[in-house]
């Protein structure tokens, strides 16, 4: 589901964070894009509040940069799941998620809460790191996850495309927003 960028200005807005798109799910599609990402802004913030189609209770939530599909990624998380706390490093991994949403299994009307940082994603001279946080409460069990993910490309991050396990659809009501992070004198 291509998104479209939001009309205001980066000029005419006062603040530290400002919006570039929103987007809501309709449950027809298996991925929201964001394209055509203003080079403006010193880092990246995308806030969703989700939950897939998929039929089981928590699946897992990806952000692949510029729709990249093929470059190996590596993270470091640490995860909870209500019962025990587990650290973990993946490497060389096309597929890396960047936390958990809610899925079909899981309790109606419960949705995963995700919020993933790209820091210096125009610089076009480093290799991009994000951190998230994701979080789904399942009355008592659930997953909640902090990590810092590398997607090891110097290319600016122009478009993000978000999907979760076997692409399944998103839920509708599912939200999703990007925002700038503006630098100090900008």
């Amino acid at each position: 589901m291509p998104v479209s960028l939001a009309s205001t200005s980066a000029s005419s807005m006062h603040g530290a964070v400002v919006p570039i798109a929103y987007a809501t799910a309709s449950g027809s599609s298996s991925s929201i894009i964001f394209s055509s990402i203003p080079q403006v802004y010193q880092d990246l913030m995308l806030v969703c509040y989700s939950r897939s189609a998929q039929a089981v209770t928590q699946p897992q939530f990806y952000c692949f940069e510029n729709s990249d599909f093929t470059t190996l990624r590596s993270n470091t998380i640490l995860y909870g799941n209500g019962t025990s706390a587990i650290s973990a490093r993946n490497t060389g991994s096309t597929a890396i998620p960047s936390g958990w949403t809610a899925g079909a299994s899981a309790t109606s009307g419960i949705f995963g809460s995700t919020e993933v940082y790209w820091l210096n994603y125009s610089n076009t001279s480093t290799y991009k790191t994000s951190l998230s946080r994701s979080a789904g409460d399942l009355n008592g069990s659930g997953i909640t996850s902090l990590q810092v993910k590398l997607w090891p490309s110097t290319s600016a991050i122009t478009s993000i495309l978000i999907s979760n396990d076997a692409n399944n659809n998103w839920s509708t009501g599912s939200t999703f927003a990007l925002y700038g992070v503006r630098t100090v004198n900008q």
